[in-house]
């Protein structure tokens, strides 16, 4: 909790001690005093009145943390140079989890220098940053705060929460653009804005995992989600309907930015997608695909005819799969066309269609279109209902390769989901050229990571899936790279089936669900289980990642 001597620097410091009584924390009070040379005519020397000031600050925190029902445990440490280095010095060195800080309550030269200390803080710090403004005298909507507050300030409405990235309204997107380079900074994939009770919280997706970054007022939440919609097209003079626009972000090009707008209780909703080229256009060999799998890729695409179904649930790379795929194709020799709701990336190679149902344009239309336009191979971005289904294997069957994608469970779900959409057995048994099932796992952190003995338990459970029990297993540990989670990335899980006449005869036969399953792993195929074992094995990710991908309890340790 940095502070300074100042009516908003104490508001900070109590609403620090709030806070970490709530969270059962360590509470140190910081203050950075700039180098400076004595007063002229000063009659008290800047060391004997340093330390006055400071014996009174370490008394009142002393006094705020011991009247709490839980006394708070702290510290207080009284530093000397560059306040923002010294701040972002401290957070990295003692791997501090949260920052409360102060932005205004001094006037002319100094108010201005705390505005860029809390600037450089919100930039820099590797944590989380909740910044305090003090309310202005005179305002309704804001009243003067009152003496000797203890209880959080937000809960009373006296002091006004906001994140620097939107200290700044006077620069055209200045927020919206900052927001933006700490999302991608934090390596983030979503970004959700949400009016939640007195104030607008902010979160990032990262790693596949929600979150939190930061809380804002309601007006400068406002005034951020005003300037995203400004950037996404979106009408901003209808708050009542949902919207979507799109916009690229001249910072970061390789970056496109997809906003969905809708109206929830308390307000405006938005949540942001932040589209990476590099991300989606991998090489196949980049996706974590074994070296069978890899295989039996490479053998589908030189098949060059049929349908191939990438499936999963939403958020688990199927779209980067079906694009590589896609890409792989692109010989500069094929005309290669896609139908996506919306177009997630654009490819210049690639001619792509959105679903338009203000122009009349839908997925099955939009594709029947397409069919017209001497296509070699189609991507369609998801069947969702019959007729789409319908179109992709009538163009399968009339000589097109056909990528697509499916929300199921695994490979053998895969067929029962197709027969759901009435396509005949026939004809799936006829098109199909390939199944792809597939989930996402965290990486473990290649800074911190550790391997430790693999136990007994653990040891039973590989070899009882046909997997070789290693000596040692991943660990997760700690750092500044992976903002102490112990993950850095994710990589892909993979079930791939290339169909043999048996696995035809079988479905063409409509032979069940878990007919098919153990028919499948007859064949030598790996599942979503055994594949995540060997990327466990091999040091990539941890049997907790394992079991959350596929809901399986291991045993526990003995």
């Amino acid at each position: 909790c940095p502070i300074d001597y100042s009516e908003a620097g104490d508001a900070a410091l109590q609403h620090a001690v709030v806070l970490a009584e709530q969270l059962g924390a360590t509470l140190v009070a910081l203050h950075v005093e700039l180098p400076s040379t004595p007063p002229l005519g000063t009659a008290e020397s800047p060391q004997k009145r340093e330390t006055s000031e400071h014996e009174t600050a370490r008394e009142h925190l002393a006094e705020l943390c011991g009247r709490r029902e839980k006394p708070v445990p702290f510290e207080f440490r009284a530093l000397r140079g560059d306040p923002a280095a010294e701040i972002v010095r401290l957070a990295e060195t003692e791997q501090v989890e949260l920052i409360v800080m102060a932005t205004s309550g001094r006037s002319g030269w100094r108010r201005l220098l705390m505005g860029s200390v809390a600037e450089s803080v919100v930039r820099d710090a590797p944590c989380p940053v909740l910044s305090l403004k003090q309310p202005r005298a005179g305002h309704d909507d804001q009243p003067q705060k009152s003496e000797g507050v203890e209880s959080p300030p937000d809960s009373e409405g006296q002091v006004e929460f906001h994140d620097d990235a939107a200290v700044d309204i006077g620069e055209h997107e200045s927020s919206a653009r900052r927001l933006l380079q700490r999302a991608i900074g934090s390596r983030a994939t979503d970004v959700h804005i949400d009016p939640l009770g007195d104030h607008v919280e902010v979160r990032f997706r990262i790693d596949g995992r929600i979150e939190h970054y930061c809380r804002l007022a309601h007006d400068i939440g406002r005034m951020l989600i005003t300037q995203l919609k400004v950037m996404a097209e979106v009408d901003i003079a209808d708050p009542f309907h949902a919207a979507e626009g799109r916009f690229s972000f001249p910072h970061y090009p390789i970056y496109d930015v997809r906003l969905t707008r809708v109206p929830v209780m308390g307000g405006e909703s938005i949540a942001l997608r932040l589209l990476n080229y590099e991300n989606l256009l991998r090489p196949l060999d980049n996706l974590g695909l074994s070296s069978e799998s890899l295989r039996r890729i490479h053998t589908m695409l030189k098949l060059a005819e049929g349908v191939v179904l990438v499936t999963g649930p939403t958020g688990s790379g199927k779209s980067t799969t079906a694009y590589s795929m896609a890409q792989a194709m692109d010989d500069g020799h094929r005309n290669i066309v896609t139908m996506e709701d919306p177009v997630e990336y654009h490819v210049p190679s690639f001619r792509q269609m959105t679903v338009d149902p203000r122009h009349g344009i839908t997925m099955t239309s939009g594709l029947r279109s397409l069919l017209r336009m001497d296509p070699d191979v189609v991507l369609v971005g998801e069947i969702r209902d019959v007729e789409t289904a319908e179109m992709a294997m009538r163009a399968a069957s009339s000589g097109r390769y056909v990528f697509t994608t499916l929300h199921t469970r695994d490979v053998a779900s895969t067929v029962t989901a197709v027969r759901d959409l009435h396509i005949d057995n026939r004809s799936l048994a006829g098109n199909l050229t390939g199944i792809i099932s597939q989930r996402l796992v965290r990486r473990v952190c290649t800074f911190c990571g550790r391997r430790v003995p693999i136990e007994k338990q653990a040891a039973k459970y590989f070899t009882g899936e046909g997997v070789e029990a290693p000596d040692t297993i991943p660990a997760t540990g700690g750092c500044k790279k992976c903002r102490n989670t112990g993950y850095r990335g994710r990589i892909g899980v993979f079930e791939v089936v290339l169909p043999d006449r048996q696995l035809r005869d079988a479905i063409q036969n409509d032979e069940s669900e878990d007919e098919l399953r153990d028919l499948i792993r007859s064949t030598g195929t790996n599942s979503l289980l055994i594949d995540g074992l060997e990327k466990v094995a091999n040091g990539l990710t941890t049997l907790d990642e394992v079991q959350a991908m596929t809901w399986v309890s291991f045993p526990e340790s003995t």
